[in-house]
């Protein structure tokens, strides 16, 4: 019996090409033609599927898929034909050509089997046929009834004519109700999966719906919240502006608001949300209520605090950093009010130790005691002012007074590096809203920069002129000038910039922490290279409007 290996065994064979002389015009006529038959025949079998799966009234769907098989297996032989030429696989191609035979012999018995099934079906002509003689009743029992017909057609006609009408707003309620219920299907998914939080009003003030957002944002649960409403929940000291909005809201169905304000939560904690809610145009339809979007800002809200305290604590070091370059001419300030009382309060012992004392001029010595002391204080209290940990407050302002004060306390600095200072102040200028410190540490650090620009120049006198003007739209501006060593065109691009600096053992957080400063009150600081020399700083801050206007 033969093996299953034997199949694919070419043992004392020889290819088919031998027999053809292995001729290469014969060898490749045979393959060419065996290919083209064999890509036919592959082709044809998927074209009888593809047509009978797209066909799903199809008759007799069995005998299309055999005659796929029979054609794919008729095509296989003739591959076997193009192998055989030089690889002798007789056995394979006996066993191929088997099984065509079979498939073949299966469609063929399956093909007369349905024959008389496929010849009992009417053709085209006797359907044309069969629908002439229907047509030809049709019009015999219409013209029968052709009485009936006309004394019935008005009626059928206004029959006809509602149901269209009523078909078409069945059609037109159908198209409305699935489009309202895909609209109310993408708000659900929407509203349940947003990870902001969501919730309805009503008109008494109570929610009416909550998602899950909102819910683990309060800590309540629906149930809980539509006996609740958006004022009880509120923070206590934002509880009054939130219903002022509400009752504007009722008032005015066009309003709507955007605030930050703050919840208490359901174990007590407060959360600070971001609201934003509008009317609903029409109160009878849409969302059945007036929608509100609440977004979590409680750490955004920490972070900006914490930024706050850390640039105020940067603030107060800078100052700090500015009085330790100062700690000498403050000293000075100090100590000669000091050694005057000392040197008065002495003479005016000697005075009254006289066998006559002299009244008169020990009581001069000790007024002259308590304007030195009254001097010393007012140093203290500006150093005290500007080392101080407060929160700025801003307030009106003389800015002439903020300049003063700063001259004052850099005098001996000025007069230790022979600076004439050439102070021009108008004197109507308007008031402005700042932090006086803060705006005493911007003024400071200017001129402090100045005294050092001009420490090296030998060649010509050193000048610091201090302006302060009315400005165009309703500011003031100031301006610092100095006639040092001046800016470098290339720096002043970067002149602001945090840890920018020129110095050998700066750090760069001088002119910055100035900038911001001024940016903060609503103002902008600039600098520009003086001529002929030094450089020239200058920063305004927005007026006090006055009522009314």
């Amino acid at each position: 019996m033969t093996s299953f290996f034997q199949l694919f065994s070419t043992q004392n064979y020889i290819p088919h090409g031998v027999c053809l002389l292995w001729q290469p015009g014969l060898l490749w006529l045979d393959v060419l033609s065996d290919t083209i038959i064999a890509a036919s025949y592959f082709t044809i079998p998927f074209a009888l599927i593809y047509f009978a799966s797209r066909r799903h009234d199809l008759a007799f769907r069995g005998i299309f898929i055999l005659s796929g098989g029979f054609i794919l297996a008729c095509g296989t032989t003739h591959v076997m034909g193009v192998v055989t030429l030089w690889y002798p696989a007789y056995w394979t191609d006996g066993l191929i050509k088997l099984i065509t035979a079979l498939v073949s012999i299966g469609t063929a018995f399956a093909m007369w089997q349905v024959m008389p099934l496929a010849l009992a079906l009417p053709s085209t002509t006797q359907l044309e046929r069969t629908n002439g003689l229907l047509e030809h009743e049709i019009g015999e029992r219409q013209r029968a009834a052709a009485a009936l017909h006309d004394a019935n057609a008005e009626l059928e006609r206004r029959v006809s004519e509602r149901t269209a009408e009523l078909e078409l707003e069945v059609t037109q309620r159908r198209r409305t109700e699935n489009t309202l219920r895909a609209s109310e299907e993408r708000w659900r998914s929407m509203f349940d999966s947003s990870a902001i939080g969501i919730a309805l009003t009503d008109e008494n003030q109570r929610f009416v719906t909550a998602n899950g957002a909102f819910q683990r944002m309060l800590g309540y649960t629906s149930e809980e919240l539509c006996s609740l409403g958006p004022v009880e929940i509120t923070h206590e000291d934002d509880r009054q502006a939130t219903q002022d909005m509400i009752d504007q809201m009722q008032a005015d169905r066009g309003f709507g608001y955007d605030v930050e304000k703050r919840y208490r939560r359901k174990d007590g904690t407060v959360v600070w949300a971001r609201v934003s809610t509008a009317r609903p145009p029409d109160p009878n339809g849409g969302l059945g209520g007036v929608p509100n979007i609440i977004e979590d800002i409680t750490e955004r809200r920490r972070a900006e605090d914490a930024m706050h305290e850390a640039r105020d604590a940067l603030l107060r070091v800078a100052r700090l950093n500015t009085m330790g370059e100062l700690s000498a001419s403050i000293a000075h300030e100090i100590n000669q009010p000091l050694g005057a009382i000392v040197a008065n309060g002495q003479a005016c012992l000697r005075l009254l130790a006289r066998p006559t004392a002299d009244v008169e001029e020990a009581r001069e010595a000790v007024v002259e005691m308590i304007n030195d002391g009254r001097r010393a204080s007012e140093v203290l209290k500006r150093v005290r002012t500007l080392g101080k940990n407060a929160s700025p407050e801003r307030k009106p302002l003389d800015i002439n007074n903020v300049i003063g004060e700063v001259l004052a306390l850099t005098g001996q600095e000025l007069r230790t590096y022979g600076v004439s200072v050439q102070p021009e102040l108008n004197d109507n200028l308007p008031l402005v809203q700042a932090d006086r410190v803060q705006v005493q540490q911007v003024v400071l650090n200017l001129v402090m920069n100045a005294i050092e620009a001009m420490r090296e120049t030998d060649n010509r006198r050193r000048t610091l002129s201090v302006k302060s003007r009315c400005g165009e739209f309703q500011d003031v501006i100031v301006t610092v000038a100095d006639n040092g060593s001046g800016l470098d065109a290339t720096n002043i691009e970067h002149i602001f910039d945090a840890f920018f600096t020129t110095k050998a053992e700066g750090m760069g957080m001088g002119l910055s922490i100035c900038n911001s400063i001024v940016r903060a009150h609503g103002g902008r600081l600039s600098a520009a290279a003086g001529a002929p020399q030094g450089a020239v700083f200058c920063f305004n801050l927005p007026a006090v409007r006055e009522a009314g206007l």
